[in-house]
């Protein structure tokens, strides 16, 4: 019996210490916290926006005509002057056989008109012809020679029109749309495919006016969602501001030039840009870790550590993303501890 008691003294003697620990902090200084501090953060600006080839297409037909061949499919690689289509070329080529039968009978009259001008140039040296005799025959040989090379311009633009109903690719790249099938009627101006240069890409945002003038010798770090190599760290010398603002919005687009050849990366992508900026930080603004806030249906707060080591929900107000960090309008001060894991601060208190 005495022996029971011991044991259930020596339980209740150390449930006791264990929240005297508790009370005193000694718990809570396991937490992983960080004190706020003025100014943290960096200069940065996040922007959000969307993966962009340099180089896009449409490949259209100049010509009207059936659609014979298809010879690719969304997502195949392409070589440059690979044949993509070809439109139906039967009437085309027998306009090229007209216009070549058209060159022939024009240099035959050339050369027979050109034979009378010289026998006519000789009649008039052994003075057999009149000046008048020997000018029409100069006009009818040089009215020949003009007659013969409309018909060779004519019958070029036949021979370019048979090749223009064979579409190739301009350069080497990804067919990323097909807008037709095999059999369709193709018409001038409609695109039948859409293709783009993999090697080059780029992300781009949309910038507030107000921040520009703090865009100059800017860097930049881009997450991608699905990319093997994010982020990915961009130089100053890769991101354009372009020279106008959109009149409603007063934004500006900024382009960000990615580095060639990177894995898993396809236009339309979501991207976040975060973009070093020069002078655009208050040292008033507070900002705290992602991490560290709690964001509970219509409650956004952070755990803040007191001085005796308990945490208390705090709640807080945000602003702006900067990366990892996320400004906080109001709810804590400069000085104060917050902790980085919300939950681990949940169950300490």
């Amino acid at each position: 019996m005495s022996i029971s008691l011991h044991r259930s003294f020596r339980r209740t003697a150390s449930l006791m210490s264990l929240l005297t620990l508790c009370a005193s902090g000694v718990w809570a200084d396991t937490l992983v916290t960080e004190t706020v501090q003025p100014g943290s953060g960096g200069n940065l600006y996040q922007a959000e926006g969307v993966v962009e080839a340099v180089r896009s297409s449409s490949i259209g037909a100049e010509l009207s005509g059936r659609l014979t061949a298809l010879l690719v499919k969304v997502g195949d690689h392409v070589q440059s002057g690979q044949v993509l289509a070809k439109i139906d070329e039967r009437v085309a080529a027998q306009q090229a056989l007209a216009s070549q039968s058209q060159v022939a009978a024009a240099q035959a009259q050339l050369a027979t008109a050109q034979a009378d001008f010289e026998r006519q140039q000789k009649l008039y040296g052994q003075k057999f012809l009149s000046k008048a005799a020997l000018d029409r025959a100069e006009s009818d040989y040089k009215s020949a020679a003009a007659q013969a090379r409309a018909q060779i311009a004519q019958a070029g633009a036949a021979g370019l029109q048979t090749s223009l109903r064979t579409l190739t690719a301009p350069y080497a790249g990804i067919v990323a749309e097909s807008n037709v099938e095999l059999g369709d009627m193709v018409m001038p101006g409609k695109p039948l495919l859409v293709m783009y240069d993999p090697t080059a890409l780029r992300v781009t945002v949309n910038l507030p006016q107000s921040q520009l003038s703090n865009l100059r010798n800017s860097a930049a770090s881009i997450d991608v969602t699905g990319a093997a190599a994010s982020p990915l760290n961009i130089a100053a010398g890769n991101i354009v501001a372009l020279p106008t603002a959109d009149p409603i919005s007063h934004m500006v687009q900024v382009r960000i030039n990615l580095p060639t050849n990177i894995k898993g990366l396809s236009p339309g992508m979501f991207a976040r840009a975060h973009l070093s900026m020069e002078g655009s930080v208050s040292a008033n603004r507070v900002t705290v870790a992602s991490s560290a806030v709690l964001f509970r249906s219509e409650l956004t707060a952070v755990y803040v550590v007191n001085a005796d080591g308990s945490a208390s929900l705090r709640q807080v107000r945000l602003g702006r993303r900067y990366g990892e960090r996320v400004e906080v309008l109001s709810g804590i001060d400069v000085g104060e501890r917050v902790a980085l894991d919300p939950l681990a601060a949940a169950k300490q208190r």
